[in-house]
């Protein structure tokens, strides 16, 4: 039996999976309303924020808020494709009467990480419009290794997320938990302590303080619980 499943949930209510998170987040209102205005407007936009702070979440809430209209890659995860996806958003009618697509929207996570070419195509995509609007995530702009073509493209349009705070923190918890008494309020305080003001790792150690929970039988997370917390929980990524 799972732990969280000793505790009466179906699923884990700490994963830190982006699409499991984006439902249940929060503080991200204001930045996901700038990224709306600069797609609005027909923008490339670069959303920065340190490792776990919560951009692929920001990305995952865009995503579904967009539709059809969006397209998600990771940059990290593999050599970003542009061509099959413009390839995929434009139908059969279009492709016989020689009609490109118009005003995709391209998400991609990790841009850092794009190859020279990739970021080329992109720039000859969104310059003919068939991408309306373009976001890029990365810890820093400056470090982004984006050429000085893409930067100028950019321009001063850059999303930042900044860290968690204490009462997002005691929210997020309230959210995940929903009536469930796991945890109580000063517990989730010196949880939020050990984390650095890292959403993904303050995630990490709630659920190892629940396995704590569970290996002492207990029915909610003491403090007792949080002594070895201040370890490594393991690598943080964005």
């Amino acid at each position: 039996m799972e732990w969280f499943e000793e505790f009466g949930f179906d699923e884990n209510p700490f994963s830190t999976d982006p699409a499991f998170s984006a439902r249940s987040s929060v503080g991200l209102e204001k930045q996901l309303g700038e990224l709306e205005y600069c797609i609005s407007s027909g923008s490339i936009v670069f959303v920065e924020g340190a490792e776990g702070s919560g951009k692929s979440v920001l990305l995952q809430k865009l995503s579904r808020q967009l539709g059809r209209r969006a397209v998600y890659v990771d940059a990290a995860a593999a050599d970003v494709n542009l061509r099959a996806i413009v390839k995929s958003k434009t139908s059969i009618f279009d492709r016989m009467l020689g009609n490109n697509p118009k005003n995709i929207v391209l998400i991609v996570d990790n841009a850092a990480a794009l190859l020279p070419h990739s970021l080329e195509l992109l720039k000859y995509y969104y310059d003919n419009n068939y991408f309306g609007a373009v976001v890029l995530t990365g810890t820093s702009l400056r470090s982004s290794g984006l050429s000085a073509s893409v930067l100028d493209r950019i321009g001063n349009r850059v999303v930042k997320i900044a860290a968690l705070a204490e009462e997002d923190a005691l929210l997020m918890v309230r959210n995940r938990l929903g009536s469930s008494e796991l945890f109580n309020e000063e517990v989730v305080r010196k949880i939020y302590k050990l984390s650095g003001k890292n959403a993904k790792k303050f995630l990490q150690l709630c659920e190892s303080a629940c396995k704590k929970a569970v290996e002492s039988k207990s029915s909610m997370v003491e403090e007792e619980h949080l002594v070895s917390l201040n370890k490594p929980v393991g690598e943080i990524h964005g």
